[in-house]
């Protein structure tokens, strides 16, 4: 008895239809992986395009341009508006994203959680960011220390800044354990909202699904990483009951800010 054709199949071959450098049995086992680790169906054909631009295909590569490069401009313009800074960060990005920097190329890394238009944004929007400000992308400790400092700074409530600078180290350990434990959709969402500044809509938009659809998504990783964070805090703390409800209240204090610094 044949088994039935998986739907997303179709959309592979669309992808790769005319890509001579990767072969279909490679691809199909690719995107299926992918799928049963956890990435959406609905993004098989960006899964597919990705494999093929990760192998040098030319064909596909000349596709991903099409789909993405206005991406790249869009995201590069909303930091800084000038032609020739725009064209650095493009052509940076797609040095980083297609050909690799001393290691595999970049989309080598696309996982298929949400949208590659979106994944690619956020990437060249990052690498926009850093270039403007002159930092460094990876100095995730920096950013933490950081965004902890002012959410002290800015907290009214005596108790909680009592905590805040007691338990600094533990809190920004907790939270970016909380933040690296999310599925790759969950980040991604976080980082598009509290990073990017996208409203609800723009997001279901990114990912074609209904505003109501991207708010429940938006809720859920926020109380994902509120929840993780608050038991992080209390497995390193020790704390007794009682101050569990004020270490909840430090936590869901300014996290959007926590998250906003800690994943740019």
């Amino acid at each position: 008895m044949a088994t039935e054709r998986e739907p997303w199949r179709d959309a592979v071959d669309a992808a790769i239809a005319g890509c001579a450098r990767v072969a279909a049995t490679a691809v199909h086992a690719h995107v299926g992986a992918a799928i049963a680790g956890g990435a959406v169906p609905a993004h098989a054909g960006d899964l597919a395009l990705a494999f093929a631009v990760a192998a040098g295909d030319p064909v596909a590569a000349r596709r991903f341009e099409a789909l993405v490069g206005g991406e790249l401009v869009a995201a590069a313009r909303a930091i800084d508006r000038d032609p020739a800074f725009v064209d650095e960060i493009c052509q940076l990005a797609r040095v980083r994203l297609v050909v690799g920097d001393g290691g595999p190329p970049r989309i080598a890394g696309y996982r298929g959680a949400g949208p590659l238009r979106a994944w690619v944004a956020i990437a060249a929007r990052r690498l926009a960011l850093n270039a403007r400000r002159g930092g460094d992308p990876g100095d995730a400790g920096a950013a933490a220390d950081d965004a902890l400092a002012e959410l002290v700074d800015r907290e009214p409530d005596p108790a909680l800044r009592h905590l805040r600078t007691l338990y600094r180290t533990e809190f920004r350990e907790a939270l970016t354990a909380a933040l690296a434990a999310l599925p790759d959709r969950d980040r991604a969402v976080l980082r598009l909202r509290f990073v990017e500044g996208l409203e609800l809509a723009q997001i279901g938009q990114l990912y074609r699904v209904h505003e109501s659809t991207a708010s429940r998504w938006l809720s859920a990783a926020r109380a994902a990483v509120a929840s993780a964070t608050r038991d992080g805090l209390m497995a390193r703390l020790a704390i007794t009951t009682a101050t569990a409800d004020s270490v909840a209240r430090m936590v869901a204090s300014g996290l959007d800010l926590s998250v906003a610094r800690l994943l740019r």
